[in-house]
């Protein structure tokens, strides 16, 4: 075997050692390749200076994800922030008002929310009727979305809407449904001089806790109001 590389696979070595191999290397013994020991290089030392110390952000109150109630608090709420509540300044109505002539609730206090709501939606088109109009129910920049308690009074819908006139006969509020391909037929209407009706709950006309417009349920109730 002297002279002679083994390999338990392929036997006996054929050839001579690999350049480099003294023969003493290659004498036959059984993984016996010691490969020699190549020059090193000591190459320039580079210094760096130590890193400059940064200070991490901490979150604050300031900077947390504001829940503003529509999803269950913790539910991802550092990934998925809730929109803020909107706002819509065409309707006095849509902000709560206190007893110091403020808005939004005094400190210190809660409110006792109703425990029926209905979901209207009010189209804000100007003084053109919206059953002379195309318009769409997806389109969120002609209406404003709005959740009532079905307790609420017409006469309190109505001012609450802006129909606010004091010639009563020109405050009016308008039922409309949605006929398809942006079309609207108009339903009750409701003036202000008709002091009965004005008298009834909003639930008493059909605008109750069932009108949400989810799948199977029945679409959400539509409405115009003029005061002019």
């Amino acid at each position: 075997m002297a002279g002679r590389g083994y390999n338990t696979f392929h036997g006996f070595d054929t050839g001579p050692p690999p350049p480099g191999f003294p023969p003493s290397q290659a004498n036959g013994l059984p993984y016996a390749a010691v490969f020699p020991q190549l020059p090193t290089f000591a190459g320039p030392q580079l210094a760096f200076p130590p890193a400059a110390s940064v200070p991490m952000a901490v979150p604050t109150l300031a900077n947390q994800p504001v829940n503003h109630g529509f999803y269950p608090a913790g539910w991802c709420s550092h990934t998925h922030l809730a929109p803020a509540p909107a706002t819509n300044s065409m309707f006095p109505g849509v902000h709560l008002r206190n007893h110091t002539g403020g808005v939004g609730l005094p400190p210190g206090y809660d409110y006792v929310f109703p425990t029926e709501h209905t979901t209207i939606h009010v189209f804000k088109t100007g003084p053109t009727p919206p059953w002379r109009q195309t318009l769409w129910s997806g389109d969120a920049s002609n209406h404003a979305k709005l959740f009532v308690p079905c307790t609420s009074t017409v006469k309190e819908l109505m001012q609450n809407l802006g129909c606010t006139n004091s010639d009563a006969k020109k405050n009016k509020l308008h039922e409309l449904q949605e006929a398809g391909n942006g079309r609207w037929v108009k339903g009750i209407t409701i003036s202000g001089e008709e002091k009965d009706k004005l008298k009834k709950s909003i639930a008493e006309f059909g605008w109750d806790k069932s009108r949400t417009g989810a799948p199977g349920a029945r679409p959400v109730v539509w409405l115009w109001c003029t005061k002019d």
